[in-house]
């Protein structure tokens, strides 16, 4: 291989030369491209190159007063207030109340309060507190009354949910003693005090 690698060389060379003798040689003997040629002149619009003016309009003076009003690095800059937020659809309240039942009521010393089932749910309230939207005012026995705005509604406590509380735990039972075989079990008899005597008891 070695042996035959100048030949490729010289090969390669002698192409190469032939090929730059076509490109540079013409085929009457001149030398090609030898003479420079004046290209054609373009005409340039620099005017197209110019962005459009706007036309003459009517300015917004209102926009300079605010300027004016409200300087730029001014401190007391502030930006314009946000527009009100739309005013979303009222929600229909369910009236709970009108199905509401008294569980019971306490009353003390100053205070007083109801237990009350709203909505299937049992809460417990003092006077003046909310409940639905209504505020408890006042209780009278068995009545409890509630006010929200100019309205009101009474409230009865069932007779059967009425209870008493004296804070002492209940009696229990006495059952009667029985007799098996015997008598009845009869106390045992209080024996008298001893009486002192000279010289020793009696």
């Amino acid at each position: 291989m070695k042996r035959y690698a100048l030949h490729l060389l010289l090969l390669a060379n002698a192409a190469l030369l032939i090929l730059l003798a076509w490109m540079w040689v013409a085929p009457d003997g001149s030398v090609r491209n030898v003479h420079w040629q004046e290209p054609t002149p373009h005409r340039t619009d620099f005017a197209a190159m110019l962005p459009a003016l706007p036309g003459v309009t009517n300015a917004d003076t209102g926009q300079f007063i605010a300027m004016l009003d409200r300087p730029l690095f001014a401190f007391t800059r502030r930006p314009p207030p946000p527009p009100p937020p739309p005013k979303a659809a009222e929600e229909v309240q369910v009236d709970n109340l009108s199905t509401a039942r008294l569980s019971g009521v306490f009353v003390g010393d100053g205070a007083g309060g109801i237990i009350i089932e709203v909505a299937g749910k049992h809460r417990r309230a003092r006077l003046n507190d909310n409940i639905e939207g209504w505020t408890l005012q006042s209780i009278n026995g068995r009545n409890v009354t509630f006010v929200k705005g100019d309205q009101s509604r009474v409230l009865q406590l069932p007779r059967a949910a009425v209870t008493s509380y004296t804070g002492m735990a209940p009696a229990a039972p006495v059952s009667a003693p029985t007799s098996i075989g015997r008598g009845a079990v009869q106390p045992p008899a209080r024996s008298a005090p001893p009486r002192a005597t000279f010289g020793g008891r009696s």
